[in-house]
């Protein structure tokens, strides 16, 4: 007996978007993360990174007493309101970082072994991008 073929109709349900109440992290922006994570940069910057928007996730996760350290950290006088003091963080950051890309250029270049793990990757990142 010969199978019958069955055309199978698209219902309206099967490109139904569901919310799940998580924010959806933009790809750019973790593998600036995933980037920073294997180059070192949370242990030599103050600020964790060298990305604002990734900054700016990280301040909104805070506590104030997080933020009151941070501001330690980076040497500015935690004072006023929580709101305050993420923007004083936040212009802090700015000009801290403002021509970073003349500073990179100045420093030593940064060899990587292909046959270290954490080198491979770096270099499995900067591929993707």
């Amino acid at each position: 007996m010969a199978k019958k073929s069955i055309n199978k109709k698209k219902s309206e349900l099967d490109d139904l978007n569901f919310a799940d109440g998580k924010i959806q992290e933009d790809p750019d922006i973790a593998r600036v993360r995933k980037l920073e994570q294997a180059l070192g940069i949370e242990k030599s910057n103050p600020f964790g990174t060298t990305n604002l928007e990734i900054f700016k996730n990280k301040l909104s996760e805070m506590t104030n007493i997080d933020l009151q350290h941070m501001c330690e950290k980076v040497g500015i006088f935690a004072s006023g309101s929580r709101q305050d003091i993420k923007s004083k963080l936040i212009r802090e950051f700015k000009s801290t970082n403002k021509g970073s890309i003349a500073m990179t250029v100045e420093s030593p270049s940064v060899q990587l072994d292909p046959n270290n793990p954490d080198h491979q990757k770096v270099l499995k990142i900067l591929g993707e991008i």
